[in-house]
């Protein structure tokens, strides 16, 4: 095991660095998908036929989880690469990569210009920025949790979900701005692409950050101890650090599917509370872009409150307990919450968020710590890839066309709460076939992860 990092003046600049790198490539992957899903109405006229309001806004949503599709081709490339090469390689080479396709979204033009090549378009450099950000989270999370005291692992792997919701708050402001300022005809020219222009500067200079970094101790003294057998094996046309990289990535498999199963509310929640229910405002309670946008505007602030506060409750008390209490939350009280959200008004609308989210910040802020005390550094950049990218395709990226779909066929507003009752559930069970990894070192083999004793929390 290695031991806890040190706390000298140095090690605390190391660690702020590390914390500003990894979260701004988080905000900007974030802010990328947050404004797509909150200028969905006006992307919709944009890029597909306007005869039908509904078809259209369907067929957004479907770009939208289609460029899902490639998040476990990019987990597996990205993880296997981050956990041989690197985890600083891999962050440089997420950032650029993604960057730069947000940066050309915004010179696509329409339907009206190019008929269905637009779509097309969109729905290309949506998948490549899918296939780079599929390694930015697991990666970001990684980076950190490696750094990291384990007595303070929860909270300092928040600041990836803190910058994801950074994210979602910065693309919501910039919607509520425009909706309220500029024109419907503004909108579909050029306000729409003002969020994905700002990702080139915001690219430049997480791109810099990163570079700028060392990969991280945990990381490095296995690649010695590598490199040492290597060295021990020349001659005998040996090479057993290869073979023991795939024994440990077989053994992580269950602990793979384990967290899968937590992931699907992670996934489901996050993209159904907060990407498709602007939408679900608009289309089900009557409000304006502007007063929808609003209501997430102001839960998100109080949600960036709320992540530090549950991932100091994980360290304290442990990350199953935690992640328990809000799977059954959101088994309880999921059909309550969409029934309320489909009475509209801005005040009970923003009450009813709120609530949502201090449940969904004790699932959100501590899964990273919690995805990776569950591998050893061999394979925890992929182990933590592959689950959560997977879980983004089949629970996250879906959920706003499942919620649009499940009102369309039954007529019911609230239905949507149904896909988050099977995700708490979901989640619940891979919960109870886990163990407490709290206040624990990380390993450097999977093997130690069930053999480790249980922490006093």
């Amino acid at each position: 095991m290695t031991p806890p990092p040190s706390t000298t003046a140095e090690d605390r600049t190391v660690l702020r660095r590390v914390l500003v790198a990894s979260g701004l490539g988080t905000l900007l992957e974030y802010f990328d998908y947050a404004s797509y899903s909150y200028l969905a109405t006006t992307i919709a006229v944009v890029f597909f036929p306007s005869e039908d309001r509904t078809v259209a806004l369907l067929s957004t949503f479907a770009v939208f989880a289609l460029s899902f599709l490639v998040r476990p081709i990019g987990a597996i490339v990205w993880g296997s690469l981050g956990d041989r090469v690197g985890r600083k390689t891999i962050l440089a080479s997420t950032i650029l990569i993604m960057s730069g396709a947000t940066f050309l979204i915004g010179f696509l033009p329409g339907y009206a210009v190019i008929g269905a090549a637009a779509p097309l378009l969109l729905l290309l450099l949506r998948m490549t920025q899918s296939f780079s950000a599929s390694g930015e989270y697991a990666g970001a999370g990684t980076f950190i949790a490696e750094y990291a005291p384990a007595r303070r692992r929860g909270l300092l792997t928040s600041v990836v979900p803190m910058a994801a919701a950074a994210g979602f708050l910065l693309a919501s402001l910039m919607a509520t701005v425009f909706y309220a300022t500029m024109s419907p005809e503004f909108m579909q020219e050029w306000g729409w692409r003002i969020p994905f222009f700002v990702a080139g500067p915001l690219g430049i200079l997480g791109l810099w950050l990163r570079t700028r970094l060392e990969d991280t101790p945990q990381f490095r003294r296995v690649q010695e101890l590598e490199e040492e057998q290597r060295r021990l094996a020349a001659g005998t046309h040996r090479d057993r650090s290869r073979a023991e990289r795939w024994g440990e990535i077989a053994r992580s498999i269950p602990s793979m599917l384990k967290v899968l199963l937590v992931m699907s509310l992670n996934a489901g929640a996050y993209y159904l509370l907060l990407s498709y229910i602007p939408t679900f405002l608009i289309e089900e309670a009557g409000m304006s872009e502007a007063d929808s946008t609003l209501v997430v505007t102001i839960a998100l602030v109080v949600y960036l409150a709320l992540i530090p506060l549950a991932a100091q409750f994980s360290d304290r008390i442990g990350r199953k307990r935690t992640l328990v209490i809000s799977s059954i939350a959101f088994i309880v009280l999921s059909y309550p919450i969409m029934s309320l959200f489909s009475v509209g008004g801005i005040f009970l609308a923003t009450s009813v968020l709120i609530v949502s989210l201090v449940f969904f910040a004790m699932n959100d802020a501590v899964f990273p710590s919690y995805f990776t005390e569950m591998f050893g550094t061999r394979s925890r950049y992929l182990g933590f890839a592959v689950p959560f990218n997977v879980g983004a395709l089949l629970f996250g990226g879906v959920a706003p066309l499942i919620g649009t779909w499940l009102i369309q066929q039954t007529g019911n507003p609230s239905s949507p709460a149904f896909f988050l009752i099977f995700v708490g559930a979901l989640s619940l069970v891979g919960l109870l076939l886990s163990a407490e990894t709290t206040r624990t070192d990380l390993v450097d083999d999977q093997i130690d992860v069930g053999t480790r004793p249980v922490p006093t929390v």
